[in-house]
């Protein structure tokens, strides 16, 4: 029961952080896309490669920490189909002024 507590809040704690570090770097993005609107064609994502890499790094330490862990198979979907809508609630109802 520890572990799967344990993968319970790895999603619920670690994606409130990610999720407002993303939007502000898509925001930042948008904003430089906004600036150069004028002097470029618009190739430029709006989203970076880096928000990318970081869920591809979150989705990754929830696997290792799983598997170390002990949690394997349907425990370990289950733990994630948990946390995050856990993760996005706590995201959510933080306090305005933060993130």
């Amino acid at each position: 029961m520890r572990r799967f507590v344990v993968a319970v809040l790895y999603p619920t704690l670690l994606l409130p952080l990610y999720l407002a570090w993303s939007r502000g770097q898509a925001e930042r993005q948008i904003d430089k896309m906004q600036r150069a609107v004028f002097n470029t064609p618009g190739a430029e994502s709006p989203l970076p490669p880096a928000v990318i890499v970081g869920g591809v790094g979150l989705l990754g330490g929830y696997g290792l920490l799983t598997q170390g862990v002990g949690v394997r198979g349907w425990p370990r979907l289950l733990a994630l189909v948990v946390g995050v809508p856990l993760g996005i609630a706590l995201f959510l109802l933080r306090p305005a002024g933060r993130g």
